[in-house]
């Protein structure tokens, strides 16, 4: 969570009752999408849960990923807290599958989070789910760890996982895989509660951006917030035309740059 922008804006995973809405109505491009049989992105997180500092929470849509038709862009979403923006993921065709999981952090008592979907082609989905959170198991709040050198209790290298190849052995062309990105990270917001309000008591510290790259290509740009969990776990989705070589990168809001490649071989 940006503490800064958050302040001035106002058990397992499943799911639940979910709003979904298009920017169409009527015969426009939203009811046209819904004849064509697609459908808002399904969110999944806990109904409830003990610790708001590390929620799962996993993104999906079944929409075309094709040049001319595909999925753009997925906001996630709490306007309850102290910081709403829990991430911002752009697409491409590349990815071949909308598809992102994560945890993330969310303050205590009753709220909704929205996925909000944006389609090349001006279509806006959007769903939301209901989570409820004990009093006193809030995660928003957080003090960063001092500027300088961290040693490597804190930090550790980005390590990036492909479970088809651990469990199948092999891929395929064109075969849509899992990318799991697994990073050494804190994540604080700076926030502390004071006399019931959220105030900024330190300077935050959090990964703010992933960049996703096949050979010379950007596959995907995700836009993180100091609302991640801390040492992250990320899984996004990759289509794969021909071997390459799959790079992350990943930076954080003092500058500090981390990366990890794996090179994507047929069998």
């Amino acid at each position: 969570m940006p503490a800064a922008v958050g302040l001035v804006a106002a058990g397992g995973i499943r799911g639940g009752a979910a709003r979904s809405e298009s920017t169409g109505s009527g015969d426009g491009p939203g009811a046209r999408l819904l004849s064509e049989g697609l459908h808002p992105p399904t969110l999944r997180l806990p109904a409830s849960t003990s610790n708001g500092a590390k929620v799962p929470i996993a993104v999906e849509m079944s929409h075309p990923m094709d040049p001319g038709h595909y999925v753009t862009s997925i906001s996630v979403v709490n306007e309850r807290d102290p910081v709403p923006l829990k991430g911002l993921f752009h697409f491409t065709p590349l990815n071949g599958q909308v598809y992102v999981a994560f945890q993330i952090r969310l303050d205590h008592g009753a709220s909704s989070v929205a996925a909000t979907a944006e389609c090349s082609r001006h279509t806006r989905w959007q769903s939301t789910r209901s989570i409820t959170i004990p009093e006193g198991a809030g995660g928003c709040t957080g003090t960063a760890p001092p500027s300088g050198p961290m040693g490597p209790d804190e930090f550790g290298p980005p390590a990036i996982r492909i479970p088809q190849l651990i469990g199948e052995g092999q891929i395929g062309a064109e075969q849509i895989i899992d990318v799991q990105i697994k990073l050494k990270h804190p994540s604080r917001t700076g926030l502390e509660v004071r006399e019931g309000k959220f105030v900024q008591a330190g300077d935050p510290l959090y990964l703010n951006r992933m960049t996703v790259f096949y050979g010379a290509t950007q596959v995907s740009q995700f836009t993180l917030t100091s609302a991640l969990s801390d040492n992250p776990f990320i899984t996004f989705r990759l289509r794969p035309r021909a071997e390459d070589l799959l790079r992350v990168v990943l930076t954080n809001n003092r500058g500090q740059r981390f990366e990890a490649a794996h090179s994507i071989r047929f069998s």
